[in-house]
C-alpha cells in the first residue's frame, strides 16, 4: 500500500562539511551515480546531503507509482534532519523537477536552485527513451545499456574502441538501478511548469547542447520558464558529461553558489 511505501526509511547521503548543497538524481541513477565527481570535489567546504529514490542505492523499490511530491518532501526532511534550516539545490534530470517542486513546496527551505539537463515536462525524446527504457528493462537489461550508451554525445561515441565500447556496456548494465522503470514512468508523467514559473529563488539552468534524451530545446524552454533564471550552455555536452565537462560544471556551481552567497 503506498502509505506504508511513504514510510520506508530512504537511503540518505550526508558527507562534507561547511554550508549545505542538497542533491537530487536523476531517473536510473543515484546520489554517488550522479554526484560522485561533485562530492570529491566539493566535500572539504560543503555538506551535501541526497536521497536515493525507491530503487536506488538501498531504497527499497516502491511497490506503487512514484510521486514527484513525496520525493521532494523526501529530500527537504533529510536536510532538515542533517541540521539545516535553508540550503540550495541541485538538480540532474528527473532531479530538476524534484528541486522544482522542493522550493515550491518549501519556499522558506530552499534558498537557489542549479538545474542541470532538467524539464519542466517531457519531450518527444523523453516519451520515446522511456518507452525503450521500460521496455527493455523487463526484457533485455543488456539492451537497455546499449540503448542507454548509444544516447551519449555522439564525440563520446567517436572516440570509442570496440573494447572501450563493450566495457561501457557493461559497466552501465552493472549499475542499472532496480527502481529505474519506476522513476523513468515519473519522469513523462510530471508537470512542474507552475513550479517553475512561480521560482523566487536564484537559479542557474544548465543546458547540454547535444543532449539525446532529453531535447536541449526543452532545457532552454525551462530556463526560460523561470524567472530571472541563468542560462549555461555547454555545446557539445551530452546528457551524461564526461570527465572535464564535469570539472567546469563543479566549477559553475560553485561560482552559482558564491555569487549568491548561498
Amino acid at each position: 500500500m503506498s502509505h506504508s511505501t511513504a514510510r520506508t526509511e530512504p537511503d540518505t547521503v550526508a558527507t562534507g562539511v561547511g554550508p549545505p548543497l542538497v542533491l537530487a538524481h536523476g531517473a536510473g541513477g543515484s546520489i554517488s551515480l550522479n554526484f560522485g565527481h561533485v562530492i570529491d570535489a566539493m566535500s572539504s567546504h560543503r555538506r551535501m546531503v541526497g536521497v536515493n529514490y525507491p530503487g536506488s542505492g538501498t531504497t527499497p523499490r516502491a511497490s506503487d507509482p512514484l510521486d514527484l511530491g513525496d520525493l521532494a518532501d523526501s529530500l527537504v526532511a533529510a536536510a532538515v534532519a542533517d541540521g539545516h534550516e535553508r540550503f540550495p539545490v541541485v538538480g540532474l534530470s528527473l532531479g530538476c523537477a524534484v528541486a522544482l517542486t522542493a522550493a515550491h513546496r518549501h519556499p522558506e527551505r530552499v534558498s537557489g536552485l542549479v538545474l542541470t539537463v532538467g524539464f519542466a515536462r517531457a519531450d518527444a525524446q523523453i516519451r520515446l527513451v522511456v518507452d525503450l527504457w521500460r521496455s527493455l528493462a523487463a526484457t533485455d537489461p543488456l539492451m537497455l545499456a546499449r540503448l542507454l550508451v548509444m544516447l551519449s554525445a555522439p564525440t563520446v561515441l567517436a572516440g570509442l574502441t570496440l573494447d572501450a565500447l563493450e566495457h561501457a556496456v557493461q559497466d552501465t548494465a552493472a549499475t542499472l538501478p532496480a527502481g529505474g522503470p519506476d522513476q523513468a514512468l515519473l519522469a513523462v508523467s510530471l508537470d512542474v511548469t507552475a513550479a517553475a514559473a512561480g521560482i523566487s529563488v536564484p537559479a542557474t539552468v544548465i543546458v547540454a547542447g547535444q543532449d539525446r534524451i532529453v531535447l536541449p530545446t526543452t532545457t532552454r524552454a525551462l530556463a526560460h520558464t523561470i524567472p530571472g533564471a541563468n542560462m549555461i550552455e555547454y555545446p557539445g555536452a551530452g546528457h551524461i558529461f564526461t570527465p572535464d565537462e564535469t570539472a567546469v560544471w563543479i566549477t559553475d556551481i560553485n561560482d552559482f553558489l558564491d555569487t549568491h552567497r548561498l
